[in-house]
């Protein structure tokens, strides 16, 4: 709730970038769709969290050992893609509020009348890109965090804290770049729910590309960018903290997330 409150407005402005929406700060304009974002990442970031477990667990067959640096980025990336399924549809919710300024019951009634085909439309484009993100702050971002404890003892790795930030400086831009494609995608699939203007990923692609080049598939970047570098710091700080109370006897004598 406290990532969602902090940075709603940069979600809108990246959102209303991608889909050439003007830019405001009206915040009547930029908290449209809060109550869905809230649901969405708290939805997003639990089930996240328990497809990492459970693909972990699949990993070690149940044996308690740490899991290794690929590992630990191939739980978070199916974990993500496995999340997508579930907050697709919420994403669409909040979307569909700011382009429309309706409410969430109204909004997902609306949308609800449309059939699978528009509850889920966008949620391939949302899998793809929480598969990306979800490797990054599961994944990456322990791996690089450790690496920085280890070698910079000393610096940048004396605290957890400072080992995160030097940890999200790296994977935050990484993330970004490789994840906004498929999220820019989604939001115009999304936003264009009835297919007036973007009828497929394809399609889509060409639309853009025709119209802005290959860096509209970049566009409102910066502002997830910074949203992603905040977020990124606040979930690794979590997942440390949260796994070192349920699961202490993992990390005697050892540096594992």
């Amino acid at each position: 709730s406290i990532d969602v409150s902090l940075l709603q407005s940069t979600n809108y402005w990246k959102n209303a970038a991608q889909q050439g929406l003007p830019f405001t700060l009206n915040p009547l304009v930029l908290y449209r769709g809060y109550l869905a974002n809230l649901a969405n990442n708290g939805f997003c970031v639990s089930t996240q969290f328990l497809f990492n477990g459970l693909v972990s667990k699949g990993i070690t067959g149940g044996i308690d050992r740490p899991l290794t640096a690929p590992e630990k980025i191939t739980c978070g990336t199916a974990a993500g893609v496995l999340s997508g399924v579930v907050c697709g549809p919420i994403e669409l919710v909040m979307i569909q509020q700011q382009r429309q300024g309706l409410g969430f019951i109204a909004t997902s009634l609306s949308i609800l009348k449309g059939g699978a085909s528009s509850v889920f439309r966008g949620t391939t484009g949302m899998c793809f890109r929480e598969g990306i993100y979800c490797g990054g702050y599961l994944g990456i971002m322990p791996v690089v965090r450790e690496q920085v404890q280890r070698r910079y003892p000393e610096s940048f790795g004396k605290t957890e804290d400072g080992a995160r930030f030097c940890a999200a400086l790296i994977a935050g831009p990484i993330n970004g770049v490789l994840s906004h494609p498929p999220d820019t995608l989604k939001t115009c699939l999304q936003g264009d729910l009835h297919g007036v203007k973007f009828t497929g990923y394809g399609q889509s692609v060409g639309v853009l590309v025709r119209e802005s080049g290959v860096l509209s598939l970049w566009r409102g970047y910066p502002w997830r960018l910074l949203r992603q570098m905040c977020a990124l710091f606040i979930f690794d700080k979590v997942n440390s903290e949260l796994s070192r109370i349920l699961f202490p006897h993992a990390f005697k004598n050892s540096y594992t997330c």
